[in-house]
């Protein structure tokens, strides 16, 4: 058995124990699911898990603040385009920081909180929940897998 297979076998059957526990918990059942994306991509850029929920968790931030400054400017297109340019430069420009390095984490959370309208509490739980449940535990199982199958 492959090394991928053994990560698609644990994917998937972590994936349907999270479809149904979050469900059953009112969890938001796919922002779990970008956590476990944006921990996948994290690897894949030789990242950790906590660089995926830091950048994950900044950008749940930096979403609030789009959302609260562009209802201080009116609510309107303008306060928008405003917000979101000046927050998408910074978005990009923390990636100098070697703690907030994964930029797509960041973009990944934000996103997240304009998908749930703000609800950033039910995001970070969900993200986090995700990202270490779906992710990092069927990471962790499938090498496991891979290894005693290799035997």
């Amino acid at each position: 058995m492959s090394a991928l297979l053994s990560n698609a076998i644990t994917v998937g059957l972590l994936s349907g124990v999270w479809a149904y526990i979050s469900t059953k918990l009112g969890i938001i059942t796919w922002v779990g699911f970008i956590g476990c994306t944006s921990y996948y991509a994290a690897i894949g850029q030789n990242k950790k898990l906590k660089d995926s929920l830091i950048s994950n968790i900044v950008g749940i931030v930096i979403g609030m603040m789009i959302i609260y400054g562009s209802r201080f400017l009116g609510d309107n297109i303008l306060g928008v385009v405003v917000m979101t340019t000046v927050f998408s430069f910074l978005m990009v420009a923390q990636g100098k920081l070697k703690s907030l390095s994964f930029i797509p984490g960041t973009f990944l959370g934000c996103c997240c909180v304009f998908g749930t309208n703000g609800n950033w509490q039910g995001t970070v739980i969900a993200i986090i929940c995700g990202g270490i449940f779906v992710g990092y535990i069927s990471h962790i199982t499938g090498n496991w897998l891979y290894k005693f199958c290799k035997k």
